[in-house]
């Protein structure tokens, strides 16, 4: 009996800690933390401020995901053809320049992710169009405000991002 309470404990105090150094790569499809209890709702005050609206194969688009008032403790940002928090896809393109001291590439390349848990107000990042990318794009991020209980924000994104001419 001992033993099962150290096993429910411990699974607790897994569960509570998160992942305060970045999304696992579980996350890279559905973008869905593994958080519990979660208590968010509301409409997500998360926003993204990006270079440019309009992509080439090879380009680069500076961006910021920040919202007004808001600090933050963790996210993951990727770029896809969906806007859809329900549509599970792979992220194309690269994520370039990491700020070391807030961010590392999860998913390969294709999506970036805190390395701690310190709370934070905005996030800045360069991202890469592949060589072959095509259609339009979204910026699509995934924000963790709190740990536990865990208050987070999926299908945070952007503008759509079309193909240049």
């Amino acid at each position: 009996m001992l033993l099962f309470s150290v096993v429910v404990v411990s699974s607790f105090l897994c569960l509570s800690a998160g992942f305060p150094h970045g999304a696992p790569s579980i996350a890279c499809k559905g973008m869905v933390p593994g958080h519990l209890p979660t208590v968010t709702s509301g409409e997500n005050p998360f926003r993204f401020n990006l270079s440019s609206n309009a992509y080439k194969p090879g380009e680069t688009i500076q961006g910021t995901l920040y919202a007004p008032g808001q600090m933050f403790k963790g996210f993951l940002i990727e770029v896809g053809a969906e806007n859809d928090v329900s549509s599970e896809e792979t992220a194309v393109g690269e994520f370039i320049n990491l700020d070391a001291s807030i961010e590392k590439h999860v998913c390969g390349t294709a999506a970036v992710t805190h390395i701690n848990n310190n709370e934070k107000s905005s996030v800045s990042f360069t991202w890469k169009a592949s060589p072959d990318a095509k259609g339009t794009l979204y910026v699509r991020a995934t924000v963790v405000q709190q740990f536990f209980p865990s208050r987070y924000w999926l299908g945070a994104f952007s503008v759509p991002l079309n193909p240049s001419k």
